[in-house]
């Protein structure tokens, strides 16, 4: 699904996810004091947003301490560099590592809900929303399992699920410009793919008109247009071969592209809609979460 906006929302969406849960990662800091050169540069370069170096800082200290009590924030740490570098699958791994070393229940449910944001943020919704619920049947403690409710509430409006959003975020706020941009997500209008590609079959480039492309609606009808009168005067002329060639190879493959991108038409309104819906919702949990 193309938009042109869909970069920034994509940057939208994982910088307020992690300006959320940021007190987690706060939270995370057991070993301040006595630290052992690696991770004192580790820590260091990290902040710099030197994450290779970093990383390479973290891993010789889990080479000659691997026993050492502070392995899981070592590898906590090395998957917040890997996510802040967009590496999904390392940022992944490593928090699983972490969260096998977990020193207690708490600081496990912690490093799960940041696994959830890395999954949510790599756009593996589902797992994301898999591993929030594993928080949540836990019984964890309240701050926590609200910002488990906070993040499946994104992930859900990620999903375009909008009843299933608004349910999760009543825990975060019962906003009334929040609810009414959910009612006006709920009631936006969409345009039928199947109606678009019959239209597109019954006249080419009507299916893209419908769903508000017109320029591309008109190309493919005056395209589609000329195609078929080149085979029809091909015919009427009784140059049959040529009228096969125009109609076979290039009338055909034109028409039943045409029927093709007005799907594709429909579902780009529909998607665009949809993703300017989730924004607004996501700027206003921002506006709401800014509030003294």
């Amino acid at each position: 699904m193309v938009f042109i906006k869909q970069a920034t929302f994509h940057l939208f969406l994982i910088v307020f996810m992690l300006f959320y849960c940021s007190s987690v990662a706060a939270e995370e800091q057991p070993f301040i004091a006595n630290l052992p050169p690696t991770l004192v540069l580790g820590n260091h370069l990290f902040g710099l947003g030197n994450y290779d170096s970093a990383i390479t800082e973290y891993k010789r200290f889990l080479f000659f301490h691997a026993e050492d009590a502070r392995v899981g924030y070592v590898y906590s740490q090395i998957g917040f560099a890997y996510r802040s570098q967009g590496l999904w699958e390392e940022a992944i791994a490593s928090m699983r590592v972490a969260i096998a070393h977990a020193a207690n229940e708490f600081e496990k449910s912690e490093r799960q809900l940041e696994l959830a944001v890395i999954q949510i943020a790599s756009e593996n919704y589902e797992r994301g929303l898999f591993e929030l619920l594993k928080i949540m049947v836990q019984n964890p403690p309240v701050p926590i399992y609200h910002r488990a409710r906070f993040l499946q509430g994104v992930a859900y409006l990620y999903q375009f699920r909008w009843e299933d959003a608004r349910e999760a975020l009543r825990a975060y706020t019962n906003d009334k410009k929040l609810q009414a941009l959910f009612e006006r997500a709920v009631s936006a209008p969409r345009k039928s793919i199947k109606f678009a590609k019959l239209l597109s079959v019954i006249l080419p480039g009507a299916g893209q008109g419908y769903a508000g492309n017109w320029q591309e609606g008109l190309n493919a009808l005056v395209l589609n247009g000329v195609l078929g009168f080149l085979t029809v005067d091909a015919m009427l002329d009784g140059r049959y071969i040529d009228a096969i060639l125009w109609g076979t190879s290039v009338f055909v493959r034109y028409y039943q592209g045409n029927t093709y991108r007005a799907g594709k038409a429909a579902e780009e309104f529909n998607d665009k809609a949809a993703r300017l819906a989730a924004e607004n919702i996501l700027q206003r949990l921002q506006e709401i979460a800014d509030k003294p």
